[in-house]
């Protein structure tokens, strides 16, 4: 027969125990092993987002690409295996807190910003969490077909760190975690033809009417900017050019019509050592966000237009322009493989038109004829250079 005291003694442990139930709001089940400790505790997360953004431009402008609309925070323990403590997903702030019974100094806490709701459930351990993937829609559309002025808002990011016991009395734990895009960013910064006074092309034109990705794999995953090698693997490599209807994403490119953008000039026309016209964004930066590639197939940015070679007569042509490669050299912009497209990078872009297009926007030109300065800024700086002959 029990004493009062030791009935007592039952109900508190009771209590406590789904207390701690309650304010661990996991979204996975601790695994058995897992001994929860006896009282609450409170883990505070200083984001910061970290070399998002081009420092030279203001378009989107950083505000809107370093957004934080919604956070999903993994615990992990810090010994091996790294099995899942608690996953929760909380409001967008700079200083997420979330409560939970399972904290323990130096575990490992990983911080997904702005994915899909339920991107994460089912996870076990952290490199689970980390091959989670992201579609393309949600990634780069902002979870819709939408135009890149709405997704900038929405870029996902992601970094790592460890937590640290902050104050033993109130049983308070925080972690610093820099928060980087795990998309790409492209760029183009200028558009200008250089034909030669001696060549076939001195009284050519070109008039530029589309620019668009091509190549873009539909899916992400969550491995660390600062050492990524891991690329997810796709279905589809996707594309922006507003007359294909395969795979075809409208915020992978511009559509057919660049009037927005208010261009110096048009069209463009101009021979080595005379006076040569630059296409240049008078009121907008032209940019286009695009997912991390490692695919046989590269991905590029592709200039369409029509291209007259005795200044009337003209015909449609295209200047794929590979991304993250120099093709004086062959050396990649941003230090990588070449043709490799990593996330965190703005990849900017100059190109310079020497000679007529491909006729197809999926058959590369060999020697280009177009010559493409690309440099990262933070996003991170790389400086890349093509020549179309």
């Amino acid at each position: 027969m029990r004493t009062k005291p030791a009935i007592l003694a039952f109900f508190a442990l009771a209590t406590i125990a789904t207390q701690g139930l309650f304010t661990s709001c996991s979204s996975e089940e601790l695994p058995t092993t897992e001994k929860p400790s006896t009282g609450t505790q409170t883990l505070t997360l200083n984001l910061k987002p970290a070399g998002t953004r081009a420092a030279v431009y203001t378009d989107p402008g950083t505000a809107a690409e370093n957004t934080i609309n919604s956070v999903t925070i993994g615990i992990f323990d810090k010994n091996t295996g790294n099995a899942v403590k608690t996953i929760q997903e909380v409001p967008g702030s700079t200083t997420p807190k979330i409560t939970t019974s399972q904290l323990a100094d130096e575990d490992i806490v990983l911080v997904a910003v702005n994915a899909k709701s339920g991107t994460f459930t089912g996870v076990k351990n952290a490199a689970d969490f980390k091959n989670r993937t992201l579609g393309i829609d949600d990634a780069l559309g902002g979870g819709s077909d939408a135009a890149t002025t709405v997704a900038s808002s929405k870029l996902p990011m992601f970094g790592t760190g460890t937590i640290t016991l902050k104050d033993a009395a109130t049983s308070s734990y925080e972690a610093n975690v820099d928060v980087y895009h795990m998309v790409a960013k492209v760029t183009l910064n200028s558009l200008s033809v250089n034909f030669s006074a001696a060549g076939a092309y001195k009284n050519a034109t070109f008039k530029p009417t589309e620019v668009f990705m091509s190549n873009v794999p539909d899916a992400l995953d969550f491995y660390p900017a600062s050492s990524y090698s891991t690329f997810a693997t796709y279905t589809n490599l996707c594309q922006g050019q507003s007359d294909v209807s395969s795979n075809f994403r409208s915020y992978l490119g511009t559509g057919t019509d660049l009037s927005a953008f208010s261009a110096k000039n048009t069209t463009l026309s101009g021979v080595t050592g005379a006076a040569t016209s630059n296409w240049e964004n008078t009121s907008k930066i032209l940019f286009l966000y695009t997912m991390p590639n490692n695919a046989t197939t590269p991905t590029r940015l592709v200039i369409k237009g029509l291209f007259a070679a005795d200044g009337t007569s003209a015909v449609p042509v295209y200047y794929p322009v590979n991304i993250n490669y120099n093709s004086a050299n062959g050396s990649a912009a941003d230090g990588g493989t070449v043709k490799q497209v990593y996330p965190n990078m703005n990849y900017i872009v100059n190109v310079t038109i020497q000679g007529k297009g491909s006729s197809d926007p999926t058959v590369p030109i060999d020697p280009e004829n177009a010559t493409a300065n690309i440099t990262v800024k933070d996003f991170t700086n790389a400086s890349q250079t093509n020549v179309f002959n």
